[in-house]
């Protein structure tokens, strides 16, 4: 069986570091990518089940990267992983068929129940501490 394969695109090293601890330690193969272009090549390469995208990069912001991912795979699962709270940038992720978003600052537990949920429709309130858990809220 396949094992399944999570791309992780995030500029921040500690992040991407991090996420990729956590889902390697519930056993998914995960694979990185640093810049906006290097995520639609490594998209295209590896076709992984789930993309975890960072929305503000240096190259090619989130959402630019998210429009070439639906250009190769209209029915890839992504996830947008954010800094910030901006309506505009969710409603555009959104429209273009996102429906999970991870606030960074997360606890790490949440991210793998986010994850293992697959399409539920769930927005994480950010916080510090990664002993309380988060509460995934709908919208």
């Amino acid at each position: 069986m396949r094992q399944y394969k999570i791309l992780v695109v995030d500029d921040e090293d500690s992040i991407r570091t991090l996420v990729q601890t956590m889902l390697k330690g519930e056993g998914r193969n995960v694979v990185l990518a640093a810049r906006g272009k290097e995520a639609i090549a490594m998209f295209q390469k590896e076709r992984p089940d789930l993309t975890i995208l960072d929305i503000d990069m240096p190259d090619i912001d989130g959402i630019t990267v998210l429009r070439q991912i639906r250009t190769i795979d209209p029915q890839a699962k992504v996830m947008v992983f954010t800094g910030g709270d901006s309506p505009t940038v969710e409603s555009q992720a959104r429209a273009l068929g996102v429906t999970e978003f991870l606030r960074k600052g997360l606890a790490l537990p949440s991210l793998a129940e986010l994850q293992s949920r697959g399409s539920q429709s769930a927005v994480l309130e950010a916080t510090p501490s990664s002993t309380s858990p988060v509460q995934p809220r709908k919208v």
